[in-house]
């Protein structure tokens, strides 16, 4: 159910011909080496997979004293209701089985801050604090995370701009070297680029932008004071383009009439419009995750109608 992505997958593709005794082809000699490099790419993909996956394992552990963390615990919500769009979201999901800050043993900030795993860590533990275990922005611990976080998501900003000015100058082809940061792990990354993006796919649902909009925007002008809630929400959905299909009636006016984004991530294109400065965008996508969140627990099919 739901808008289909626009997200190219990779698929592997096999098969068992018979030997062959003549000799091959240039052509033939080509595509086997293209074959191979191929399967070489997804096996090394699939290894540093393993490799990320092992590393945060460890460092959870590290946060709940050598113990896996409990999971929040998630109500029953009907099936195809906003409640169940929402909180099937992947990244809510992983959130989900993060540690609780309020029980959390929690490392000191240069053990954070050295790791691209504890970042992961903390970034998903502030979103299960802000989404399931009801702790504000303001909360000490939260802001005391995300304080530690504000340095590496101004350094994965930074690295944004710095991989578009490598491709934008050829870097590829005049074989430069690239630019590198571990940007699966960046928070800026896990929370704009995929909390947020759960979130609006939730609050979307199949219904038209236009109505969506007239309800999300009170809710993240109520979330968001002293900001432009018109460039958040234009931000959200911007992004929310970038990443599935918009084809329903009104859909294209809409987005024709927002400033659309060159990334997938809202928080990255607020910070770009001059919307928010560098060291407050992970506040802001945490207040709001939290008040789409709050929109989100409805049995409902649809957000259409739930206007306070």
């Amino acid at each position: 159910m739901g808008r289909a992505r626009n997200r190219k997958k990779a698929r592997r593709q096999a098969g068992n011909g018979a030997r062959q005794t003549r000799r091959s082809s240039p052509a033939e000699a080509t595509a086997a080496q293209a074959l191979q490099q191929a399967a070489a790419g997804l096996q090394a993909w699939s290894q540093e997979i393993t490799r990320r996956e092992g590393q945060e394992v460890a460092a959870r552990r590290v946060w709940c004293s050598g113990r896996e963390p409990v999971p929040a615990e998630i109500p029953p919500w009907p099936e195809g209701s906003v409640g169940a769009r929402f909180f099937s979201g992947m990244q809510v999901q992983q959130a989900r089985q993060a540690p609780c800050l309020l029980t959390a043993d929690i490392p000191g900030d240069g053990v954070i801050t050295a790791s691209p795993a504890h970042w992961n860590v903390a970034a998903c533990a502030l979103i299960r604090a802000v989404i399931f275990d009801g702790l504000a922005i303001d909360h000490p611990i939260v802001s005391r995370l995300a304080c530690v976080l504000t340095p590496i998501a101004e350094a994965e900003l930074a690295y944004g701009e710095a991989i578009e000015d490598w491709l934008h100058r050829g870097g590829r082809e005049l074989d430069e070297d690239e630019p590198e940061f571990p940007e699966l792990d960046g928070p800026v990354f896990l929370l704009g680029g995929s909390a947020l993006i759960d979130a609006v796919w939730a609050v979307v649902g199949e219904d038209p932008l236009s109505e969506v909009l007239r309800v999300m925007l009170p809710v993240l002008e109520r979330a968001v004071p002293g900001r432009a809630g018109r460039n958040v929400a234009d931000a959200l959905i911007g992004a929310f383009a970038t990443h599935y299909r918009c084809e329903l009636p009104g859909d294209a006016d809409v987005l024709a009439q927002i400033r659309r984004p060159n990334s997938g991530d809202a928080l990255e294109n607020l910070v770009a419009a001059g919307t928010v400065p560098a060291q407050d965008i992970l506040r802001l996508g945490l207040m709001v995750l939290s008040a789409l969140a709050e929109l989100c627990r409805s049995d409902s099919v649809s957000v259409i109608g739930q206007e306070a």
